[in-house]
Order: C-alpha cells, then structure tokens, then sequence
C-alpha cells in the first residue's frame, strides 16, 4: 500500500465516526428537519456561485472579518494560515500551495474580482509586488484553490488559484471605515512598523454607485542584533501605498457595467541587504479594466478587458554593471465567458486572451525587450445527475508563442451521501511555459547569494502535471471536519540544475533545467467546534511528501507538517480574545541538511470601545522564535516577538 493510500485509510478512519454520528443525527431528526447552516457560498471553482463544500475543488474561504481580526500587515500574512499554505519568506513573500515552492516560476495564480494579476515576470529575479497590491480593507473575502486549476484559468495555476473578492457598493447607501495600525519589535533596531488607510462605498445615483478604498504600509529596516549588523538588515525597510476604485452602472435590470481602476506603489529604499550588499527597488503599477454582465433569459455572461502597467526600478551592488537596472511589463487581459443551464446541466464556456510585453534592456541582450502572446479556450460543464450526485468535466485548449498547443482536463464527482456529509474528488491537469527569462540563454539570473548565476536554457519543456485528490466533509450546526488527499504529479519541473557544458563553472555553474518527474502528495485536515457561542476552536494540518522521482530525494525547503490551531474566546459580551498557535515541520535544504521544526504563538484582543470604534490588540511570535538561531541555515525569515495595536472606525 501506498503512503498516500495509507494516509487516505488513517485519515477516513479518523472522520469515519464523526461522519457516522452525524448520519446518526440526521436520521433521529428522521430528515424532516434537515441540518440548519448558513452555506459559504464561492464562484471560483466554475464562474458562477456554488456552495464551497459542493464546489469541484479544494477551497476555503478567508472572510472580510476575519481579516481585520488578524490585523495582518500583508496578504501573504492572512493566507500563511490556511490549509496547505506556506509563506517561504526569505525577506520576500511567496506563498507556497501543495508545495509548488515558485525556485523558477510563479505556481499560484492571483486573481482580483477573477480577473488575473501578476507583475512577476517583469524582474528576473523574483517579487513579492503582487501581494502588497490590495488594500486590504478593501477585501469581502478571499477564496483559494488548493491543486490545479488550469482547464479553467490556463497557466500558473499549477499549484492553485487565489480569488481577492473585494466589497461591493448598495445602491442609495454609503457606507465605509477607516483604520490605523502600528506594531513594534521587542528588540533589535527599526522596530517599527505602520499602516493605516480607508475604504469607502455607496450609491451616487440610483443606478450609480462606487467602491474606493486605500491604505499604506510602512516599515523601518529590522536589524535583529542591532544597527549596525555586519550581516546586513534581516528585513529591509519597505513603503507601500495602493488605491483600488470600481464605478458601477446598472444599464438597466439585465445589465452592469465597471469600470476598475488601481494603482500600486511599492518602495524598497538602499538597504544594506548581506554582509558585503545593499540593494533597492521601486515598482509602481496602474491597473484599468472594463468588465460587462448581463442577465438574459437563456443564462449569464461576462467580459472584461484589462490594461496591467507595471515599471520596476532595481539596483543591487551584486550586479555586473550596470548595477542600476530599470524594467516594464505592459498585459493586456481580455477573458469572455457564457453560464447557462440546459436540461441537467450546467455549463460555462469561454475564451481569453494575455499579451505580455517585457522591457529589459540590460538583459534581454540585442533586443532589449521579450513578448509572450496566449490564448485559451474552455468549457467546463456540470451535469447534476440526481439531486445528491454531479459530475463535472471540464477541458480546455491553449496555444503560446514557441510552443505547440496543449490541451487540459478535469473531471470531478461530488456526492451528498445525507444532509451536511459531502464526499468528492477528481482528477485535474495543469500545464505551464516557461517564463522568457528562462529560455533566453543569454539572460542570466543572480544566485548563490551574489556570487553565481543561473543561465536560460532554450531546451526547457513546459511544466505538466496530473492532480488527484479527494475529499470527505462533515458539517454539524456546532461543528465541522474535513479531510482531502491528494497526489500530484509533475513533469519536466523546472528547476536549477548544474551545467555541465558551462564555460566557467565558478561563475555560471547552473542553468535552468527540467528535473524528469516530482511526485508531491499529501493529506490537508480541517475542524470546527463550538463549545458554545463564546467559546470555539478551529484548526488545519498539513502533511507532505515531495520528491525527486528521478534521484528519490525529497525536493528542498517543503516542510512536512503544517499545523494551525486557533481558540476564540468571548470573555465577556463583545470583548473577545483569540490565541493562535503555528507549527513547521522539519524540512530539506537541498544540501541535504534537515533543518529543525518551529512553533510560534499569538494572542490578540479585540475590544469594541463604541458602536463604531473598534480596538484589536495583541503580541505576535509571544515566545520569540529566531530562525537564525534554532539554525543558521534558513532561508525563511520570521520577525521576532512584536506588539500590535489597531483602532478602526466604521461609519
């Protein structure tokens, strides 16, 4: 028997009572008076709304409330904490879904209102721009897709897809909140970090309404022994400021048109970054996107079409001259789709388009810019073959500059075995280019903390991946619990390998290259229980075996286990308290050195001071875990023992 086979039995077996006391339930209620529950609803799965539990993925939900509680400073710190997500920050966010860890490319694709958004493949080297682009006061809830997804969305959903669903206008009503926010480091120097901002929607006519919302981010340069560090600042200094706005026009009872505009501007002053660099950068991105919706008597439709413009400034003292390197990357997004039903089914076709336009005229030698056209076509149907069980299967065909078309599927079953006890599960395929920095052999990219680099390599295969997984789902009125597993299977995975055929080993020892097969698997755990109305607990785990199918060796910095835990205590009427605990498994280097498992805890506050005002409170890592010193070779980052507090005012 296989390890995921086993992993399936243990992990069944564990739900198994649950799922049977709760059939048990439904049966002494004699399915009269059916389980009560207000259902999460999502879109992202199929384009239209689905209960998240019936919905043909793996997918939670993040709410607009438990955002604000969390009194995150970043996307990437909300999404840190759901099931089969990992932030690997290394002084850079980047979230890590099911371990497709982004060494070479960018595996999670983000989406605002479904619409894609990326200014990854602008700088060679890798960002973290894109999840500091959205306020996040602006945010109704964020859906995320954990597996492939790319029947529906096309490339970079090899790993998963997250949807940013931001908060709508009513008409004739304005409504909106403003907030300040400030944490400190208990120790070490540039302790301080700031972030404030707004968000304000409503009606201006009665067909007329809008949504603006902004804020900002400030933080100093944290050196954890103290100024000055021989090793440089553990996290360099960061200024963000994003402002994001959406105009509605109700045309008439079938049709609405947006109009969406953003701007992002994100500042990395000159920090002394290592002990023998500094380096800087400064992205600022404009976003404008037109989107149409009707309503018609056979079914639903949606098209957008969307502007990106993303210039990058970027020195570092690790670069051949020039060390002072400038960037652009212009997408044009188009995407139209149909939803209609038509005897037992349900299905959503449509089409997109992305044209990526590159400015780099430092390495992209004798053209000084890089292009990469797409486009897709899909369909995806839902056939509802009785009131408890649906199959869908969806396919989709893609065509790129420099390679051939490629074809993907996806079939899934889900099956109400009684009222609140789901079991589903499928199988999704996923393919994905590589980026043009990695097929010009010319563009080389910086490693080996300075002292190497990576060459392109115009042999490289597109990634492709087969995903199975399945899911079994209890839901009670006072409680929850999940189960998935999963196997995913990558091929031509593109990663740094050494170049044998290198004309200088010291300093160009690796290129890009296809490792021939990685087989990453796992099992994601998830409950609820409420003790009582002031009282709760919630929890995910997550365990991981990824390998080098070609050389057996597990695939570098994915840790095994992740563990999140939360309690949520109302103390007294409305003042609430929540104690959270965050457990990382050990994991490989690719050296081969295990580098040791880590816990963090934080407890945060939450006292409503007025009707209006609000004050969130608490103190994050409360025992002051340092990477650094549980082993100096992490590569991930984690800020020492800090205090928060949060004030915000709704109107």
């Amino acid at each position: 028997m296989t390890l995921t086979k086993k992993a399936l039995v243990v992990a069944i077996s564990t739900l198994l009572p649950f799922a049977v006391q709760a059939n048990t339930d439904s049966e002494q209620q004699g399915n009269s008076e059916p389980v009560q529950k207000l259902k999460t609803i999502v879109v992202s799965a199929a384009l239209k709304e689905q209960d998240v539990d019936k919905a043909p993925a793996s997918i939670s939900v993040i709410t607009s409330e438990e955002i604000e509680r969390s009194a995150a400073l970043s996307l990437a710190d909300v999404l840190q904490k759901q099931a089969g997500v990992y932030n690997s920050n290394t002084g850079q966010d980047k979230i890590v879904i099911r371990g497709m860890v982004n060494t070479s490319g960018n595996y999670t694709l983000i989406l605002l209102n479904g619409k894609r958004m990326s200014s990854n493949g602008a700088m060679w080297r890798g960002n973290d721009f894109d999840w500091s682009a959205i306020p996040l006061n602006s945010i109704e809830r964020i859906e995320v897709i954990r597996g492939p997804m790319s029947s529906l969305y096309g490339s970079d959903a090899m790993g998963g897809v997250i949807n940013i669903i931001t908060k709508k206008a009513e008409d004739g009503q304005l409504h909106g909140s403003i907030f300040g926010q400030y944490n400190r480091t208990d120790h070490g120097n540039g302790k301080d970090q700031f972030r404030y901002g707004f968000n304000l929607y409503g009606g201006l006519t009665d067909n007329v309404s809008f949504t603006l919302a902004g804020d900002a981010y400030k933080r100093d340069a944290w050196y954890r022994n103290g100024k000055p560090d021989p090793d440089g600042a553990y996290f360099v200094e960061k200024d963000t400021k994003n402002v994001n706005g959406t105009l509605s026009w109700n045309i008439n009872d079938q049709q609405t048109l947006d109009l969406d505009l953003g701007y992002n501007n994100d500042k990395r002053p000159l920090t002394q970054d290592a002990a023998t660099s500094i380096q800087e950068s400064e992205m600022k991105r404009t976003n404008v996107g037109v989107t149409h919706r009707g309503k018609w008597d056979w079914g639903k439709t949606e098209a957008y079409i969307g502007k990106e413009t993303a210039k990058i400034h970027d020195y570092d003292s690790e670069y051949d001259a020039p060390k002072s390197r400038n960037y652009k990357q212009e997408n044009l997004i188009g995407r139209a789709f149909a939803n209609f039903d038509w005897l037992m089914n349900n299905t959503t076709a449509g089409v997109d388009y992305k044209d990526q336009k590159i400015t780099d005229v430092v390495n992209y030698k004798g053209t000084g810019k890089n292009q990469q056209k797409s486009y897709g076509v899909f369909v995806q149907n839902d056939t509802h073959i009785n009131d408890a069980l649906t199959l869908t299967l969806g396919g989709r065909y893609d065509d790129f500059d420099d390679f051939d078309g490629k074809s993907t599927g996806k079939a899934y079953l889900t099956y109400e075995v009684v009222e609140g006890i789901i079991l589903k599960g499928g199988i999704g395929q996923a393919y994905k280019v590589p980026a043009p920095a990695q097929l010009d052999v010319n563009y080389s990219t910086i490693s080996c903390g300075g002292k190497c680099y990576i060459l392109g390599n115009p042999e490289l295969a597109p990634e492709e991946s087969t995903n199975y997984e399945a899911s079994l789902i209890v839901t009670r009125p006072n409680w929850n619990a999940g189960v998935t597993v999963f196997e995913n299977n990558v091929k031509n995975l593109i990663d740094r390998v050494d170049d044998p055929n290198s004309t200088d080993l010291i300093k160009y020892p690796y290129k890009w290259g296809n490792i021939a097969q990685a087989k990453i698997k796992g099992v994601e755990l998830n409950g609820r229980y409420d003790f009582s109305d002031n009282l709760g607990i919630t929890a995910n785990a997550t365990y991981l075996d990824a390998k080098n199918e070609e050389t057996g060796k597990d695939l570098a910095e994915r840790p095994e286990w992740l563990i999140n835990s939360s309690l949520s205590w109302a103390i007294v009427e409305n003042y609430r308290m929540n104690f959270g605990a965050s457990y990382v498994g050990h994991q490989m280097l690719s050296s081969g050195k295990e580098l040791p498992a880590y816990t963090t805890y934080d407890v945060t506050f939450t006292s409503p001071l007025s009707p209006r005002l609000t004050l969130d409170y608490g103190v994050k890592n409360l025992t002051d875990v340092d990477l650094e010193n549980e082993d100096a070779s992490f590569n991930t980052k984690l800020y020492g023992r800090n205090y928060f507090v949060k004030a915000t005012y709704s109107f």
